[in-house]
């Protein structure tokens, strides 16, 4: 916001006018479901999902999914945890990790 730049309101007020022009938006154009997503996308400035976005989150996601897979065959390689103690220590649900134990034993 330009006022804000130039020190004349500060980042609460920023805040309090974004919040309270939300309200407002939604109390006058409730039934227009459009027209909010235009007026707030105007007032808030818009929050784009591109292609690229959705692919580079996807591959954060796998990414952590293959160090917690990681981590649990570390564990039970070393072989001094319970499974559940693995689930929990690894964050994979208990079928997870039992599913790497049974990979890890062929």
């Amino acid at each position: 916001m330009i006022l804000e730049k130039q020190g004349i309101i500060g980042a609460f007020d920023k805040r309090t006018i974004i919040k309270l022009s939300g309200d407002v938006i939604t109390e006058i154009a409730y039934k227009y479901e459009n027209m909010q997503k235009g007026i707030g996308a105007m007032m808030r400035g818009p929050l784009i999902q591109t292609e690229a976005r959705t692919i580079l989150n996807r591959g954060r996601s796998q990414g952590i999914d293959e160090t917690k897979k990681e981590t649990a065959l570390r564990m039970l390689k070393v072989g001094k945890l319970t499974i559940e103690e693995i689930a929990e220590y690894s964050a994979l649900s208990v079928a997870e990790v039992e599913q790497l134990a049974e990979l890890q034993a062929v």
